[in-house]
């Protein structure tokens, strides 16, 4: 009888190593500096739609002469609409306009505002970015291109009377010792939706001094101490965003996701003005169309 005590102290461990196996939360798949956070989906009343705002993706570049006045159109836009526009600024790689102001030879920006993830995004989502500035407008087709030159007011104005089925809340805090910002998303939809979504959390910083080339004469101006604003700094989520996942479905009116992320900032960057921006896309082939976008403040 005792030599069977062996096999049943066996047998009861292995049970126990089943049970006792801990479940770890989603993981979103963010880029560097995030951690993967919690997540639940559950019923509650119907909220009231919010504003629908429209995400304006601008491809831009420091040493773009024409970019300045494309950000002073995206300014125009977002006023027409009543702040109801999210834009953020993709500055990429291996495209001469978008490198650092250099004259003469000598390097005169103090910062580079390119990315590998904003050229992901220029590369994988939009087929490739041909020249500068050009935007996309809640990744909508306009004469079978997503990405469009300027004049852009029509086409972004026109942007927001698309109905969005869901609502984005998004609540932070930010621990200035350790840079550590804690992120909650809650998604709460309004109407039925039957199509796979992706959600998109992305760090925006404004208010940056450096230099940029305009078309003001003499040619090409430099202004050593030009204002950028919407600077894409990094992406939390991956570049096409991180599947709204399965326990969300059915997605009807009622239906509420929250997700938890942390993010810790660069820190060159600074806080105070830096945004959080959300956004939830279709994701389905050929059909790509952002839904609805929230900014907020990293510190309030």
């Amino acid at each position: 009888m005792m030599k069977k005590w062996p096999l049943l102290w066996l047998a009861i461990g292995f049970v126990c190593m089943q049970s006792c196996k801990e479940i770890g939360p989603t993981i979103a798949g963010p880029g560097d500096g995030a951690a993967a956070g919690e997540d639940t989906a559950y019923m509650a009343d119907v909220e009231a739609p919010q504003a629908k705002k429209v995400f304006a993706e601008e491809f831009t570049g420091v040493s773009c002469p024409p970019c300045p006045n494309g950000h002073q159109e995206m300014a125009s836009i977002k006023s027409q609409l009543n702040g109801n526009l999210v834009i953020v600024g993709y500055h990429i790689f291996n495209y001469p306009q978008a490198d650092p102001v250099k004259k003469d030879g000598q390097l005169l920006s103090k910062y580079d505002f390119r990315t590998e993830a904003a050229t992901e995004v220029g590369n994988v989502i939009f087929g490739g970015v041909g020249q500068l500035p050009v935007a996309a407008f809640d990744r909508l087709d306009n004469n079978g291109e997503k990405l469009i030159n300027r004049p852009w007011s029509n086409t972004g104005i026109s942007a927001a009377n698309n109905p969005s089925s869901v609502n984005i809340h998004i609540t932070n805090s930010y621990n200035d010792s350790s840079k550590e910002a804690t992120i909650i998303v809650k998604l709460a939809y309004t109407s039925d939706v039957d199509i796979k979504q992706n959600l998109t959390l992305l760090v925006v910083e404004d208010s940056i001094i450096d230099a940029q080339k305009t078309l003001n004469p003499p040619p090409n101006e430099i202004i050593k101490e030009y204002v950028h604003e919407h600077v894409v700094r990094d992406f939390i989520t991956p570049t096409y965003g991180t599947p709204i996942p399965e326990k969300v479905n059915p997605k009807v009116a009622g239906k509420v996701y929250e997700r938890t992320f942390k993010y810790t900032l660069n820190e060159a960057w600074h806080p105070e003005h830096c945004y959080i921006v959300a956004v939830v896309n279709n994701d389905a082939a050929g059909n790509r169309t952002v839904m609805q976008a929230e900014e907020v403040k990293l510190i309030k």
